[in-house]
């Protein structure tokens, strides 16, 4: 995360303070690399919009933003990449899991052991069903936000993920050879947020 700074994929080149200006510099460089030309993906801008959006949407609560924020995170290493990144999933949840205590919310171990084996059993009987990630991902996530939560969170991730895909194959016409589920489980996380 904080190594290397910040650069192109494509050309490598070094980016300068004035093209890191969140929002702004990718529409002035027209969503495209000054350097090499490439195309960036509207991907980077939707992020930056979401961050800034949580920032406004929870003043008041770090944890929500960190927690949210770790989401997005996750979302954009499963979508460029299609893993879990240990080195930033780990951390990030080391302090979220602090901070939680630190609160003195409520904590779900069932839950957690619940759904580690319950998905591990679902990858047995379908093997390749649910990612490994996935899996780490929600058995924390369900420690921290309950049960109902969970089921509720994974209902939206499902249909918003099946909605992705059928639009992706009958509407544009491509097929995917696998499906990032990070981002559609973020998008179930900051739903419950909004509601709660």
């Amino acid at each position: 995360m904080l190594a290397p700074a910040s650069h192109c994929s494509y050309c490598q080149t070094r980016l300068k303070p004035l093209e890191l200006i969140p929002l702004i510099s990718i529409v002035f460089l027209r969503f495209r690399c000054r350097y090499c030309k490439h195309k960036l993906s509207v991907v980077y801008f939707l992020s930056e919009l979401l961050c800034g959006l949580i920032m406004l949407l929870f003043p008041h609560s770090f944890y929500v933003r960190l927690f949210l924020l770790m989401a997005i995170i996750l979302s954009l290493t499963d979508i460029f990449y299609l893993v879990v990144e240990p080195k930033i999933f780990f951390p990030l949840s080391l302090i979220l899991c602090l901070w939680h205590f630190y609160l003195a919310l409520p904590f779900y171990p069932l839950v957690s052991c619940g759904i580690f084996w319950g998905l591990h059993s679902l990858n047995y009987f379908f093997p390749d069903s649910v990612g490994g990630g996935d899996i780490i991902l929600l058995t924390v996530w369900g420690a921290l936000i309950g049960g109902e939560a969970l089921i509720l969170l994974l209902f939206i991730a499902s249909s918003s993920g099946l909605f992705f895909l059928l639009f992706y194959k009958f509407h544009l016409k491509k097929e995917l050879d696998s499906l990032p589920f990070v981002p559609f489980l973020s998008l179930g996380l900051l739903f419950i947020f909004l509601c709660n």
